[in-house]
């Protein structure tokens, strides 16, 4: 299964640390964003990458990845740049965000699922959203789920904290059917832009559409369930500068607690939970050398 990471953006969010890299090369705990992405897949068996750059991407010529550059960037979504990937989707792949840091056991979680579109979601959010954003509903998404782990909403807006049982972390998987009814969502997509229609159903340009609206999309259709992997925390999200001192503390933390994912259900987290995860064999701060490149393609 080949790995797609997504790190085109310019990551203005994360200014001046990107006045001059792009997002996946800001350090955290000593070393670029990406390395712990290509340690974690390593760790997994994937050695198959591919890293759609888009800013500065000549910084990510060093890597030893499949690098595709997307000229559009600034006026492509998310979704946009991962497509732009679609050649090497074959009949199954993952696809990463270039501006998370999370544990092998996350990656190994999610490969681990046999379902045709499974999904990364933290059960442990709401502390980590507090140290973030104060206030746990800003910048929080929708998730519920059924007792099974099937997704029932994802990444719309809300404004109960009942409608979040988790967050999604930026991890996800399609295989078999799951990458046929991506890339069907794709098409209806251009097709209602085409048109000028909302972007399926929720967005009025395909410059905002997100892959949560594509995976809410998908969930809501029926067709094919998108399930939740769920886990403890384990992961962290980098936005902002702010966000390197949060995400290290939530990383440090961790350090002595062992990670076990949480299986497929919507289980809530024991109250006073701090979304601690585990160290186990994953890279802690500066415990591990860079990753360095061993081949180009």
């Amino acid at each position: 299964m080949r790995l797609v990471v997504l790190a085109a953006g310019q990551g203005s969010r994360l200014l001046p640390l990107t006045a001059d890299r792009p997002k996946p090369l800001v350090s955290f705990l000593g070393r670029p964003i990406l390395d712990w992405t290509l340690v974690a897949a390593r760790e997994n068996g994937l050695t198959d990458i591919t890293v759609v750059g888009g800013y500065k991407s000549e910084g990510l010529d060093s890597f030893p990845v499949h690098l595709l550059r997307n000229p559009d960037y600034a006026s492509t979504s998310m979704v946009g740049t991962m497509m732009a990937a679609e050649q090497w989707f074959s009949d199954g792949f993952v696809a990463s965000y270039g501006d998370i840091v999370y544990r092998p056991e996350l990656l190994r979680a999610l490969l681990a699922s046999p379902a045709e579109i499974s999904v990364v979601v933290d059960l442990d959010w709401r502390p980590y959203w507090e140290r973030r954003f104060g206030d746990p509903l800003l910048n929080a998404e929708s998730l519920r789920m059924t007792a099974d782990g099937t997704i029932r909403s994802i990444g719309q807006t809300v404004n109960r904290i009942e409608d979040v049982q988790a967050q999604f972390v930026g991890l996800v998987a399609f295989r078999g059917r799951g990458v046929k009814a991506l890339k069907r969502a794709w098409v209806r997509a251009t097709t209602d832009a085409a048109y000028r229609r909302p972007i399926l159903g929720y967005r009025t340009s395909m410059a905002k559409l997100g892959l949560t609206d594509v995976l809410d999309e998908l969930a809501v259709a029926g067709d094919i369930a998108v399930k939740a992997v769920a886990v403890h925390g384990g992961w962290v999200d980098i936005d902002t500068p702010e966000d390197l001192v949060a995400g290290e503390e939530r990383w440090n933390e961790s350090r002595a607690s062992e990670f076990v994912p949480a299986g497929p259900g919507p289980t809530p987290p024991a109250a006073g939970s701090s979304g601690s995860g585990s160290s186990g064999s994953a890279p802690d701060g500066g415990s591990e050398p860079r990753f360095h490149p061993v081949r180009r393609w």
